[in-house]
């Protein structure tokens, strides 16, 4: 037979560790919220703005390889790319979707994990301009794709003499020099625990480029939002400088670094004005 009064007693002491329990995951919560608020509320150091003055448009001719032209990002670097007159050798798996830019953009039909895909994509390019990423459908067939897709770039760029090689990546990912404040250690450690996969694919994509001897940049974004660009973006090699960051002037930081080459083999961390959390 069971002794009711140690049941009882038992219950109770677990009824008060439960309380305590969801007790302390609200206080923790509580801490996170504020302390992310307060950090993507602090002012941001000033030699870590961009320059907001409006900058002047390319005079130097591109052709550009864009791989994840079908993709938020993607959408607007090939209208920015096409703004500045570049010409645009555009990969799609479903060259439908392209289809509204017609004769203005030469799409290649093909998967980029395969490598004569991107052979026949660099061709006659002189950059290579990446928003790629892993599409949720695609379940375990996006594992490793960021990785994968440079080793094929990599291997490519040579034979055509290309350039540049610039690339969105995410303000997860670590590289010599970082400085994260409270902020960035929330990024990452949000990254850690959601986005583990993803974060490990993006962190051996910055180890392959590391290893290389080409030019590249990742443009390290914290969450992007399907936003237009407003104004030019906040820009560090050390931290995060906000929680959230537009696609339009991600897209417009990409195009201008075609010529400025202002963060060659370097990780440029962006962030935008007045989005909040």
């Amino acid at each position: 037979m069971f002794d009711v009064k140690i049941l009882a007693r038992s219950f109770v002491n677990w009824q008060r560790s439960m309380h305590y329990r969801i007790g302390l995951l609200r206080a923790l919560s509580i801490l996170f919220c504020a302390s992310l608020m307060l950090a993507c509320t602090a002012q941001t150091p000033r030699e870590e703005a961009a320059n907001s003055a409006p900058q002047p448009e390319s005079s130097q001719h591109h052709t550009v390889a864009l791989l994840g032209a079908t993709g938020m990002v993607g959408g607007y670097l090939l209208e920015a790319a096409l703004r500045r007159g570049y010409t645009v050798r555009a990969l799609a798996r479903n060259p439908a979707k392209l289809a509204q830019f017609g004769r203005r953009i030469t799409i290649i039909t093909g998967d980029a994990r395969d490598p004569a895909v991107i052979r026949e994509l660099l061709l006659g390019s002189d950059v290579v301009v990446s928003a790629l990423g892993p599409v949720k459908a695609d379940g375990d067939a996006s594992r490793l794709i960021n990785t994968t897709v440079t080793r094929n770039v990599l291997e490519a760029m040579p034979s055509e003499d290309i350039s540049l090689y610039i690339a969105v990546s995410g303000a997860a990912v670590v590289m010599p020099g970082d400085q994260r404040n409270l902020l960035g250690w929330w990024i990452r450690t949000l990254a850690q625990v959601g986005l583990r996969g993803a974060l490990q694919d993006k962190q051996a994509e910055y180890d392959l480029l590391a290893d290389s001897d080409v030019n590249w940049t990742l443009v390290r974004c914290p969450l992007i939002d399907p936003q237009p660009f407003d104004s030019p973006p906040l820009v560090s090699l050390k931290t995060p400088p906000a929680f959230r960051v537009r696609a339009g002037e991600v897209a417009q930081f990409m195009m201008k670094q075609l010529d400025a080459r202002d963060f060659v083999r370097q990780g440029p961390f962006l962030g935008s004005r007045d989005l909040g959390i």
